[in-house]
């Protein structure tokens, strides 16, 4: 019997047998990891793939996505309004939506006038009692 690094050779009737060790009980680490590893991977993948479509379809371009998709559904069976009649309803919600803008500024406007005269009388009282 000569030793080599993985196992024993063995002469017998004139041929030369290879004799491995058995393998030592447990779990093979190896064996586990070829196919560990594949697997956490592609978790791996699933996991990065689902954030950058949460991303995505939180961006502009996913609501834009949204809009086509939902426009086509429309046209397709028939629901809904057409695509004019959408653009006049979001040009009438600009509009009300700047005209609520435009009378907050004007009450600003008004509050601010008020708080200058306010302290212009202030000024005008301290100095007439300081002279």
């Amino acid at each position: 019997m000569l030793p080599t690094e993985t196992g024993v050779l063995i002469e017998s009737y004139g041929s030369v047998m290879m004799q491995t060790p058995l393998p030592s009980p447990g779990v093979d680490l190896n064996l586990l990891f070829d196919r560990l590893i594949p697997l956490v991977g592609v978790v791996a993948l699933v996991v990065v793939g689902a954030i950058v479509l949460r991303f995505v379809f939180r961006s502009p371009v996913g609501e834009a996505l949204a809009e086509r998709i939902r426009a086509r559904t429309r046209s397709r069976f028939g629901v809904g309004s057409s695509t004019g009649e959408i653009e006049g309803e979001r040009v009438a919600a600009l509009e009300q939506q700047v005209g609520d803008l435009h009378s907050q500024l004007s009450q600003l406007a008004e509050r601010v006038d008020f708080a200058e005269r306010v302290l212009a009388e202030r000024r005008e009282r301290k100095l007439s009692a300081g002279q």
